[in-house]
């Protein structure tokens, strides 16, 4: 049997022979970054992405060119012993999965970053290739975490706004300003429905079009809502006096957590909509058969209780939480 392909744990995922780190939080000689949202992000001194992640990094985080090494989805990369390619992740818009192959074998390694599994109006639709070991992001990565089908929620958000809008209310739709921001941004321009854009949301949103995400021009938000238009802005801003202000307002929030019975109250919301960005519990087990992986290390979220169903399933898997357990059975 092949040996795998060597990953570190320890201090953050590390590709050892490729001297290359995955979404470090901490700025690091090579990085890669799978996607724009802080919390994958480091200011590495070379930093491997997609070319709309490169475009998202400059504007949301004034990266500059030296240090982004941008590069087509799907075209090879090749570094020294190894073949490298970045393949649509459907997280956000230009999230990548990183494929490694050492050359010399053909031993290969998947991974994931955050990602999706089903369709999404404004993120590439996602690529799984097989590979020896898998290393999978899984936040609902356990069987309570079942989302409703896309146009069972894209449903109860526009049932949401325009019952807001019949009764002169304005609905508020909170969510992450990169990402599902622009989901809902897409959602209510199929219907006609306008909207106004915290400028947070506005800047993202107008990134995204200059990177080729097919958007309409965002129209930022003043001061005032203007009638029949829904305002679309980060959970946060809830808590300043300008929006609290805005009056008539109705909220919800747009989160895989709102299958939370009590998301209305965690969140201080009038309403809660299960919109991800995340694969829920069956597509994460869709993913790993997708990929049919000998062996799968899984990270962030349920990662134990993941890792224990797929070994439930007869897969060799351990959670990088597990340490020490899952770096010595990746290095057998």
């Amino acid at each position: 049997m092949r040996d795998p392909i060597p990953l570190e744990t320890e201090n953050g995922l590390y590709l050892t022979e490729l001297e290359l780190f995955l979404d470090s939080r901490r700025s690091r000689e090579n990085g890669f970054v799978s996607h724009a949202h802080a919390d994958h992000f480091g200011r590495h001194e070379n930093i491997l992405c997609s070319e709309p992640t490169a475009h998202l990094l400059k504007t949301r985080y004034n990266v500059a060119d030296e240090r982004l090494n941008p590069h087509p989805f799907h075209e090879p990369l090749e570094v020294g012993p190894f073949r490298l390619q970045l393949l649509p992740a459907g997280h956000i818009y230009g999230s990548a999965m990183l494929h490694v192959t050492r050359k010399a074998d053909g031993e290969s390694l998947l991974y994931t970053g955050d990602f999706k599994v089903h369709h999404s109006l404004t993120a590439e639709e996602p690529v799984f290739r097989r590979a020896d070991t898998l290393v999978m992001e899984t936040t609902f990565g356990a069987p309570k975490w079942v989302f409703p089908g896309e146009n069972e929620i894209t449903g109860m958000i526009l049932n949401f706004v325009n019952q807001c809008l019949e009764e002169g209310v304005v609905p508020a739709l909170l969510a992450y300003s990169l990402g599902k921001a622009q989901e809902v941004q897409a959602i209510l321009t199929r219907s006609g429905i306008p909207a106004v854009s915290h400028p947070a949301v506005a800047k993202m949103t107008a990134a995204c079009r200059e990177a080729g995400c097919q958007l309409p021009e965002p129209l930022t938000f003043e001061g005032t809502v203007p009638g029949g238009h829904a305002l679309i802005c980060p959970p946060n801003v809830m808590r300043s006096e300008e929006y609290r202000a805005i009056p008539n307002l109705r909220t919800a929030i747009l989160s895989g957590w709102a299958l939370d019975t009590n998301a209305t109250y965690r969140f201080g919301v009038d309403a809660a909509f299960p919109l991800s960005d995340h694969a829920d519990f069956p597509g994460l087990l869709d993913a790993v058969r997708r990929v049919n992986p000998r062996r799968v290390a899984t990270i962030h979220g349920y990662a134990r209780e993941f890792s224990s169903e797929l070994r439930r399933q007869n897969y060799e898997a351990w959670s990088v939480d597990g340490g020490d357990q899952m770096e010595l059975d990746l290095q057998r």
